[in-house]
């Protein structure tokens, strides 16, 4: 099973605290939840990936980058690319992310 950084489970207990007293709360706690609770996909599970994949991750996520390489290691010919940034470079460095992921899907047949 992939562990997530430590950091995630202390934010994930402190948004729960507050995510009575406001909605963008609730939703950070909600979002956190699903972060520290979810998905339970084992090493062997991903080895059966069939389809075109790519890992993509910030350099400073709040995943550990050795937890991300080895998501990447055990789905067969899968890409793994990390771009400077948190976890939310889809959001916050989109042209890069966007790049990355036109870059990929111009090398799928």
């Amino acid at each position: 099973m992939i562990l997530l950084n430590c950091g995630v489970f202390v934010y994930n207990r402190i948004a729960r605290r507050f995510a009575s007293k406001s909605s963008d709360a609730k939703k950070n706690a909600e979002m956190l939840g699903l972060m520290v609770n979810e998905p339970h996909i084992g090493l062997d599970e991903l080895s059966k990936i069939t389809a075109p994949t790519l890992v993509i991750c910030g350099k400073r996520d709040m995943i550990k980058e050795s937890h991300t390489k080895m998501i990447a290691e055990n789905i067969p010919n899968a890409k793994l690319t990390i771009i400077k940034g948190n976890h939310f470079i889809a959001n916050k460095r989109y042209a890069a992310f966007n790049k990355e992921v036109e870059v990929f899907l111009q090398t799928i047949p």
